[in-house]
């Protein structure tokens, strides 16, 4: 299982959330089918887990898409997502899934991507979109180092294109 390849030709809109979404399912591809303590390996002692890292994910997604670009009020442990979690793998995926739902349907609520956000006007939402997706590869790109570490696995979907 993998994500799907984004469409060749879409609309702007369509496009960013589809390379956004491959990069999303990349996060829950590579912690998939681990032990918890896998999931909770660290390459290095300052590196991050798989859970680490999809739980900062989670915190990213709703601190740009509820906070920065919907301009409501949220609550976020930046440090606490890089420390020792007690959240299960599975706890952790739900969580990070139901964040991008979220993310998702305040996308589908703007009008424009050039339209300013509404809690940081500085930032159109096309820039905070474009930055998720950089935030989520290259993570996906940490996840694919580590989760080789820890049992082999290599290439991000079924798909394995370049």
């Amino acid at each position: 299982m993998g994500p799907d390849v984004p469409p060749g030709h879409a609309d702007e809109k369509a496009m960013l959330l589809a390379w956004l979404n491959m990069h999303r399912d990349i996060m829950v591809y590579k912690i998939e089918g681990l032990t918890e303590d896998q999931a909770r390996f660290r390459p290095s002692p300052t590196a991050n887990s798989l859970l680490n890292l999809i739980v900062h994910l989670t915190g990213v997604e709703r601190n740009w898409f509820q906070r920065t670009i919907a301009g409501r009020e949220v609550a976020r442990d930046r440090d606490a997502e890089f420390g020792d979690l007690t959240a299960t793998v599975s706890e952790a995926v739900e969580a990070y899934r139901a964040e991008c739902l979220r993310s998702d349907q305040v996308l589908d609520e703007v009008g424009s991507l050039g339209d300013a956000c509404l809690g940081e006007p500085g930032y159109s939402v096309r820039w905070v979109v474009l930055h998720l997706i950089e935030e989520t590869a290259r993570h996906a790109g940490h996840a694919d180092i580590t989760r080789e570490l820890v049992d082999g696995l290599v290439g991000y979907s079924r798909y394995e294109r370049d």
